[in-house]
């Protein structure tokens, strides 16, 4: 089929748009199937059919723009051509995000060469302008904007913050982070707002998430409160239970589940991501929360050990999935139920090996698409012990 963007041929993103969305669902489901059958030793696994996304364009809520030097000097804002992190095409519109994204970005491009913004150049390192990220709340209807630059004096673009608040109603935070070293990433070390409040909201079912320029936070509003959603079917939590969030970041699952059980400790070894869990706390008043900010590995053998007792835990890893210290001091913990999110089914595979091995059972697994277009995948699934 004719992929949607123009920009297909070129760019790093969205490289299954030429694909009917039917088949891409199909290869997604098949990946988790055969890691686990060929990478777990699971024979039948029980994988149901994949939860597909019912929006599969302008479902983004976060994207990092780049800025740099184009051949003739032209400032270039837009996203990088695959394979090649040091060349930027100009951007004429992504069909990732909303439409109103594409135009901040017309707007941000325009203005800042009308003020006389230099942006900055990849390879040497001059200039100002680094990155242009817009955070958008899709259930709020809320933007956040964060302009990253290089170090340098320009009082003009708190001008360009106010007129972009002025511009775009939506826009309730723009700040400007200084990132003055040469890694090219759309973090720093300072960070000052320019415009309006600090943070944005969204909202996932009943419950209200703060969201700064730097928080963590799943990228698919749409699906991931389908993800959490099918995660509490599968853990069927129960009100007097004690459930344990590994991997907690935000706090995002363990507020999703706080009004389902008697308390929730979550754990995250990331002290800002925790600053914004203690901020979602008080978003939802959550009182029976509880986060630490740990090494997960540190707390699951510290926890085992004073044969703390949990009924339910839920684990979100990062895509190198559990640590084998943590796999190991899980399975001392022995809880009845594990929900397992994953965002690679290699390491699920592997991680579930070891469960299985030590008596659990695989009751269910389900694919979730989080990245319409893309290879990428997510999936949840449900262990229980006996005994």
């Amino acid at each position: 089929m004719t992929p949607a963007c123009e920009h297909f041929d070129y760019c790093g993103g969205c490289k299954w748009q030429h694909l009917d969305y039917a088949v891409q669902k199909k290869y997604k489901e098949d990946q988790v199937k055969q890691a686990l059958i060929h990478l777990g030793g699971i024979e039948k696994p029980p994988v149901e059919p994949i939860i597909g996304a019912h929006k599969i364009y302008y479902y983004r809520n976060k994207m990092e723009f780049s800025f740099h030097v184009g051949a003739d000097g032209e400032m270039l804002l837009g996203l990088h051509v695959g394979g090649r992190f040091q060349d930027i095409f100009q951007l004429a519109s992504c069909h990732l995000q909303s439409e109103s994204s594409n135009e901040i970005v017309k707007f941000v491009r325009t203005r800042a060469v009308e003020l006389g913004l230099p942006p900055y150049h990849i390879i040497d390192h001059t200039g100002f302008l680094r990155f242009l990220v817009i955070r958008e709340g899709k259930f709020t209807g809320e933007t956040l904007i964060n302009i990253v630059t290089g170090r340098g004096d320009y009082p003009v673009l708190k001008t360009l913050a106010e007129e972009i608040g002025r511009k775009f109603p939506q826009v309730k935070s723009v700040s400007h982070t200084v990132n003055p070293e040469k890694a090219n990433i759309a973090r720093g070390e300072k960070e000052a707002i320019l415009y309006g409040l600090d943070h944005i909201h969204e909202k996932l079912g009943e419950h209200r998430y703060r969201i700064s320029a730097n928080s963590f936070f799943q990228t698919n509003s749409y699906q991931v409160q389908r993800l959490y959603d099918l995660a509490v079917e599968l853990a069927e939590p129960k009100h007097n239970e004690r459930m344990l969030d590994l991997y907690t970041g935000t706090g995002t699952i363990a507020i999703y589940f706080s009004d389902l059980v008697r308390e929730v400790v979550g754990v995250e070894s990331v002290a800002d991501a925790i600053h914004d869990a203690h901020a979602n706390i008080e978003e939802n008043s959550a009182r029976n929360c509880e986060f630490v900010i740990s090494d997960v590995a540190d707390y699951v053998k510290n926890a085992a050990a004073s044969e703390e007792k949990f009924d339910l835990v839920v684990v979100d890893p990062p895509r190198a999935g559990l640590h084998s210290d943590v796999t190991k001091s899980l399975l001392k913990l022995r809880p009845h139920k594990i929900v397992y999110v994953s965002c690679n089914p290699a390491t699920l595979a592997r991680d579930l090996k070891e469960l299985i091995a030590d008596g659990y059972t695989l009751d269910r697994a389900v694919p979730v698409d989080l990245f319409p277009h893309t290879y990428h995948i997510e999936a949840a699934c449900r262990l229980t012990r006996k005994g």
